[in-house]
């Protein structure tokens, strides 16, 4: 049997029936819902607790058969930033190197010594442009600070 068979399961975005790798990773959860820019991803749950936000950085989620997720919009506390020209809704406005590389490589490349670099725009700290330091943080704006992180080999 398909390995890929074995590890896939339906799940259902918005009402649609889709079939997903399990695990899977919050941003693949994204773009198979085709969750729109500034609308967040949520899991449903049973009872009276609230529905779960599915952070798209969350880098493995453990899916059930027939489990459903629903779009809406971002908690009140939320800043939506450009990674790479992709759109990504964080919970918390000050990001750090670390982070930002997570969100824009969740799975990280292979490679002899891999290395990455991070630049940014729009930033609400001083500068507000520039390069990111290694074990540096940057604040970001409500909306619009944007990030080009860099996969790199070091020579």
């Amino acid at each position: 049997m398909n390995q890929d068979a074995v590890n896939s399961v339906r799940i259902h975005i918005d009402q649609k029936q889709y079939h997903s790798r399990n695990p899977t990773s919050g941003i693949d959860l994204y773009e198979l819902g085709h969750v729109r820019d500034g609308r967040v991803l949520y899991r449903e749950v049973t009872g009276n607790e609230e529905d779960k936000l599915v952070r798209i950085d969350q880098p493995t989620i453990h899916l059930k058969q027939d489990e459903h997720f629903h779009s809406g919009e971002a908690p009140e506390k939320h800043f939506s930033i450009t990674i790479n020209t992709d759109p990504f809704v964080v919970d918390h406005d000050v990001l750090t190197f670390d982070q930002l590389v997570k969100l824009a490589f969740p799975n990280p490349p292979t490679g002899t010594d891999p290395a990455f670099t991070v630049s940014f725009e729009h930033a609400k700290s001083k500068p507000h442009h520039g390069d990111l330091a290694q074990n540096g943080s940057v604040t970001v704006k409500k909306h619009g600070t944007n990030f080009d992180v860099a996969h790199t080999n070091r020579s």
